[in-house]
């Protein structure tokens, strides 16, 4: 009880502490800041090979802040795809991001504290802040916690939009099965991510049916395929597995 009061207390502190965002800064320099960039120097090629400009690339970064949702902008225009109908698109793939981002909020919000930094964290949330969130904030204290994010978003977003033309300009250079492997870094990583961090046999469950799941959802509903698979897979494994919770350990 001595802990959850102790936690409690913290988060009623009444301001950030933006001394933790320098450190944020440079945790972006590490394994899953160099899996995203390979992500994006892939991203660069493709925008090389379909025609796309290379500012209006780079664009994408700190607008759409999503590598799905921004593949799916490009390959939507060079289809002909009218504006509002691409923007409806895009919206929709960034509905699996919204439990990741109440998640990361939920975790990192100071009760007392002003609401626009949570707006731009909200901002910076995906699957990279995500797992960095839930893996690397054990050490911040507190008040340090949202601008640590902060300071890590920014970092990443900075980072990806240098890397972006990068990858425009070794278009022509990298074959063109390795530049649309790369786009894939990300996912994967996520993928990895997960069951690295998985403990319970549920958790590994709702990965599985998950995986299963995301092939029919794709060719039935491709608009809704990951928000489907996802929700499928970790409800299947709750029905399946909760009542034997007590033996799920490792």
């Amino acid at each position: 009880m001595g802990q959850i009061t102790q936690s409690d207390d913290q988060h009623d502190v009444a301001a950030y502490d933006w001394a933790g965002m320098p450190s944020g800064i440079r945790a972006a320099f590490s394994l899953p800041g160099l899996v995203m960039a390979c992500s994006f120097i892939g991203f660069g090629a493709l925008i090389h090979d379909v025609g796309f400009p290379l500012l209006a690339g780079v664009a994408t970064i700190p607008l759409i802040w999503a590598l799905p949702g921004q593949v799916l902008f490009v390959t939507m225009w060079q289809s002909g795809a009218a504006l509002p109908v691409i923007a409806a698109a895009v919206s929709l793939t960034a509905v699996r991001l919204l439990p990741m981002t109440i998640g990361v909020l939920a975790q990192v919000r100071l009760k007392q504290a002003g609401r626009v930094p949570e707006f731009l964290l909200g901002h910076f949330t995906a699957v990279t802040i995500w797992v960095l969130s839930l893996t690397s904030l054990h050490d911040v204290s507190a008040p340090r916690q949202l601008p640590w994010l902060v300071g890590l978003g920014v970092a990443l977003m900075g980072l990806m939009i240098l890397v972006v033309p990068t990858g425009y300009y070794l278009a022509e250079s990298l074959p063109t099965a390795l530049a649309a492997a790369m786009v894939f870094f990300t996912p994967a990583f996520f993928l990895l991510s997960l069951l690295s961090g998985a403990i319970w046999r549920f958790d590994y469950a709702a990965v599985f049916l998950g995986c299963l799941i995301l092939p029919i959802a794709r060719y039935y509903a491709p608009e809704f395929d990951l928000l489907i698979a996802g929700v499928g897979g970790g409800t299947l494994a709750f029905i399946c597995l909760r009542p034997r919770r007590k033996g799920l350990l490792k």
